[in-house]
């Protein structure tokens, strides 16, 4: 421990704030950042705090406006979780306790990399991921100015545990990369990451509707196909599938169809259709995942097949059935759904149409936009360093 230690402080001690000239605007990389852990809903009425060796118990109504707390050693622990840096608790119009971390910018971005990336991966890629988590801050610094803080601990922002999230390799990922940001036409880039993209990652304007030149979708082919989430399969209920239409204030009646109608050049759905007995309604970009909840469809990269029926299969998976055409006598029509009557060497028979569970069968983990992290693992074990790692995911990119 006194080996990390002394790291972490060694690295606040070079974290000065360097200006790099790009374009006529020089950019200022601030000494420290200041990150909220509890506020708006979450804001305590009394909070735990321990400063060297001793413990305190702060109610509200013990502080008016805004006081910092600091100690000796630099480490303030909020109920019992130890931060680097100092602790300030703010207090607005009688409310609660908004609590908030002001800690070195390097000391964060440390603690960030392995709470946002498994501490075990490559260097090369934890250096990479140190400058996304740099840049991403940077690029968002005052995104809650209205709470007093730049920005917060949960994923809104970037996952923050302080001194928990510590470890050697993260802290060693951040020292050597200290103060680097990647920019593109003299402007810090948005470096937005994910966890894997199943071997292609997406246009942002497929995803969050705009279109950012470095946000291109790029091959991820050093990912590898063993990682979490690199395929997956998740099954919806037509009842469930109506729930959740419903609970979102979407009057289509019963579900009874789901139907991909656009798909971006790497596959992902772009343009999802789902009917129901009283009409449709189309979802597109980013929705076409979020629309089921986070935790059912995993990426936009997927298909969709209804089980209890008729299903067709091709080399790259299942065929969506809004993309079904029979080439008969007649010549090629398009499959309007129903039973399909068939006639073969043993004669006629009919398909009854699907009529069970909706199918997904995908690829990836996330927004599929910017940096793959276990593709960025992936390349570091295949000899790429942080910096090619980094040009490869934001196309045009440049690090200083």
């Amino acid at each position: 421990m006194k080996k990390l230690i002394f790291a972490l402080f060694a690295l606040s001690a070079v974290a000065a704030a360097p200006r790099f000239a790009v374009g006529a605007e020089p950019i200022a990389v601030p000494e420290t950042v200041r990150v909220g852990l509890f506020y708006n809903t979450t804001a305590r009425e009394s909070v735990r705090l321990g400063i060297d060796a001793e413990e305190r118990v702060v109610h509200r109504e013990d502080v008016q406006g805004e006081q910092t707390y600091t100690s000796q050693s630099g480490i303030v622990s909020v109920d019992g979780k130890a931060y680097r840096g100092s602790v300030i608790l703010k207090r607005t119009d009688g409310g609660n306790l908004t609590v908030i971390n002001e800690v070195a910018l390097e000391d964060y971005v440390a603690a960030v990399i392995s709470a946002e990336m498994p501490a075990d991966f490559e260097l090369e890629a934890l250096k990479a991921q140190a400058v996304c988590a740099r840049g991403y801050a940077l690029k968002n610094y005052n995104k809650h100015a209205a709470y007093g803080f730049h920005v917060c601990a949960s994923v809104d922002c970037q996952a923050y545990n302080g001194m928990a999230a510590e470890s050697e390799k993260t802290v060693l990922a951040a020292r050597q990369t200290a103060g680097r940001i990647l920019t593109y036409d003299g402007q810090i880039a948005e470096t937005v990451y994910f966890a894997a993209s199943g071997g292609h990652t997406e246009d942002a304007r497929y995803v969050w509707g705009s279109d950012v030149p470095y946000l291109k979708g790029v091959a991820d082919e050093y990912e590898s196909k063993d990682c979490y989430a690199s395929t997956w399969t998740k099954t919806l209920s037509p009842e469930r599938l109506t729930e959740i239409l419903a609970a979102r204030g979407y009057g289509v009646g019963n579900a009874q169809t789901v139907e991909v109608l656009e798909r971006t050049a790497s596959g992902a759905v772009y343009k999802l259709r789902v009917t129901g007995g009283d009409g449709d309604k189309i979802f597109t970009n980013e929705a076409c995942r979020t629309l089921f909840g986070y935790d059912m469809l995993l990426s936009q990269a997927y298909t969709v097949s209804r089980g209890g029926g008729i299903s067709a299969q091709a080399y790259g998976g299942a065929v969506d059935g809004a993309n079904l055409h029979m080439l008969s006598s007649g010549g090629l029509s398009a499959y309007g759904g129903g039973d399909l009557r068939v006639m073969g060497g043993a004669g006629e028979r009919t398909l009854p149409a699907a009529g069970g569970d909706f199918v997904f069968r995908g690829r990836g983990n996330g927004h599929l936009v910017g940096m793959s992290q276990n593709g960025a693992h992936g390349m570091a074990q295949a000899g790429f360093t942080y910096e090619e790692i980094l040009t490869h995911y934001y196309t045009g990119t440049e690090l200083l």
